[in-house]
């Protein structure tokens, strides 16, 4: 079996969100991100191996690991979409940049990498993770 073809503007739609979410990101914006993220996500990361809702995600991954680094944002060229039959769900895939900071002060690159799982409602509604 392969992957179902994507639909340009769920693609695009996609990568809005991953841009929005790279920006909120890079400005160290909880209260703003909350909004495309949705109460009961299920996260991991580089700092909290599982979180159960968006307020755990916060304070154990966002709020450590956010400050610490600069220039964060997404590789859409690497950016891979799954979309569902019904276009209510999908899966990005995408590397990201960033510049981390040494206790020093001195920096280094800090590349990574990230999956979201996202719905919304109706076609055409605004992404949540």
């Amino acid at each position: 079996m392969k992957r179902l073809p994507v639909q340009e503007e769920d693609r695009r739609s996609i990568a809005d969100w991953f841009v929005r979410w790279g920006e909120l990101v890079g400005n160290v914006d909880f209260k703003r991100v909350r909004e495309i993220f949705v109460e009961d996500a299920v996260a991991f990361g580089s700092k909290v191996e599982m979180a159960t809702s968006r307020d755990a995600l916060e304070q154990e991954q966002w709020r450590p690991i956010w400050p610490t680094m600069a220039d964060y944002r997404y590789d859409l060229s690497t950016l891979e979409v799954i979309v569902s039959p019904d276009r209510l769900m999908a899966m990005g895939a995408a590397i990201f940049r960033s510049t981390g900071f040494h206790k020093d002060g001195s920096r280094f690159e800090r590349p990574g990498r990230v999956t979201a799982t996202l719905m919304r409602t109706t076609v055409g509604a605004p992404w949540l993770a």
